[in-house]
């Protein structure tokens, strides 16, 4: 809405203070530009004179859930509900709070009646597929995300929650056919080369899966999961040169990560470069807040650095 319209709201609302569709509509008109905390400043006043009108609870609920205050929003889209109990738009908005909220039954139980209302929503049923993967309804799961994918071909989010359920249920071959369906339409999706590599990993082909973490990395180089999970690889198969190379292009871009200061060192160790091996060790210490692993035994690990070795004396 335009700023003349906005001022033409303001007006109305001048003159006639009880044009209570001139408040709503100005309130919304905040909120699509930011102004959230000013539109819920008119909106609680629209409850305060109408207070049984569930739109004015949906509104709200909107609001707060821009301003992150999603328990505050599932209490004003529930009050929203239990005045016009029928309302799919209410219903729906209620469910992705409570996905947000980590509520899957009830976000489950409000979209199987938003898709008996419109069996053509594919939202819904995307929506209904995420919260069944929460819940490990493998099953239904699939049921909702093929859904999704036959009302919206395009939807390549639901094909990756697909390939990743048949993974789930243990048919890696469908899994891998999907998966490589995404890449042939989006080759910067980093999260399927990364679970193409899990799959291969699983699979015991590890040449395989240190492809698709090269991939992984490629498109998304802080993405330390897949980089930890490469370095090992190498680590195990003493390619050290390749491990190395890739910690420290890590580092470059995640220089506080301690982990990665922590899998340097223990490369320089297996390398046997002892000053190496110290001066990482000791960067991972330093850097210990993101530290993931046992930190008494880092800190151990670097005190034994500074321990001179007991000289056996003759005749002892």
């Amino acid at each position: 809405m335009d700023e003349e319209k906005i001022i033409e709201l303001q007006n109305r609302i001048k003159e006639n203070p009880q044009d209570y569709d001139a408040v709503e509509q100005y309130a919304i008109a905040l909120s699509d530009i930011g102004e959230n905390q000013e539109a819920l400043k008119n909106f609680m006043f629209l409850k305060s004179v109408q207070p049984n009108n569930a739109k004015v609870y949906y509104n709200i609920g909107i609001i707060l859930e821009k301003l992150k205050m999603a328990e505050d929003s599932i209490v004003a889209y529930e009050k929203a509900l239990s005045l016009e109990p029928e309302n799919t738009d209410i219903m729906f908005n209620l469910s992705i709070a409570s996905i947000k909220a980590e509520d899957y039954e009830r976000a489950e139980e409000l979209l199987l009646k938003v898709i008996q209302k419109d069996r053509e929503d594919e939202n819904a049923y995307f929506h209904l597929g995420e919260s069944c993967t929460r819940l490990k309804k493998h099953e239904d799961a699939i049921k909702y995300f093929s859904k999704a994918l036959e009302l919206d071909k395009t939807d390549l989010i639901a094909k990756f929650y697909l390939a990743y359920e048949y993974k789930e249920i243990g048919e890696t071959d469908t899994a891998i056919k999907l998966y490589n369906e995404i890449i042939s339409e989006n080759k910067e999706y980093s999260w399927v080369y990364y679970n193409l590599a899990s799959i291969y990993l699983e699979k015991g082909e590890e040449d395989k899966a240190i492809i698709y973490l090269e991939k992984t990395i490629k498109t998304n180089d802080k993405d330390i999961d897949a980089i930890k999970m490469i370095v090992k690889l190498f680590a195990k198969g003493k390619k050290f040169a390749p491990a190395e190379r890739i910690l420290r292009q890590a580092l470059q871009v995640l220089p506080d990560q301690a982990d990665l200061y922590y899998l340097l060192a223990q490369i320089y160790q297996q390398m046997k470069s002892k000053i190496n091996y110290a001066k990482y060790l000791k960067m991972a210490l330093s850097k210990s807040i993101t530290f993931t692993g046992d930190i008494e035994k880092l800190k151990e690990e670097v005190e034994a650095l500074d321990k001179k070795p007991e000289i056996k004396k003759e005749g002892s």
